[in-house]
């Protein structure tokens, strides 16, 4: 049996994948903004010092990363700039994982990540081109 060829050019396949990504992300974002003191407050319940500072902080890589992200314009860095937000988060507020409610919000932030360094290893438009001859 032969597959029928691809109808949806890659390009619009490749946006769509880092528009859902970077929906997470933005989520995250509001989530942070809205609730910013009882954020803080958790992250403080960490024992990290300079909550509202580490959030504000956490909250910036949140707002370009996944605007670059979704843009599609240096969503390599964007994937990058997220990375460094989630990778330390997810250690530190879902390491838990004897709680099985947290091994489930690692787990969900691994694949997350692996979503991330999929866009990270993405050639730029300058490395396809040699690729392809281009």
């Amino acid at each position: 049996m032969r597959l029928a060829p691809m109808i949806v050019p890659n390009r619009l396949i490749d946006g769509l994948a880092r528009t859902l990504l970077g929906l997470v992300f933005l989520h995250a974002l509001f989530g942070k903004l809205t609730g910013f003191s009882a954020v803080a407050a958790r992250i403080s319940a960490k024992g990290l010092p300079f909550a509202p500072l580490l959030l504000a902080a956490a909250m910036l890589l949140l707002a370009v990363g996944a605007l670059l992200l979704i843009s599609g314009w240096q969503s390599r860095l964007g994937a990058l700039l997220l990375l460094i937000f989630l990778i330390p988060t997810s250690l530190i507020f879902h390491g838990e994982i004897t709680d099985p409610g947290e091994r489930i919000q690692l787990l969900k932030n691994v694949a997350i990540i692996g979503g991330l360094l999929l866009v990270a290893n993405q050639p730029t438009a300058e490395r396809q081109a040699l690729r392809t001859g281009g």
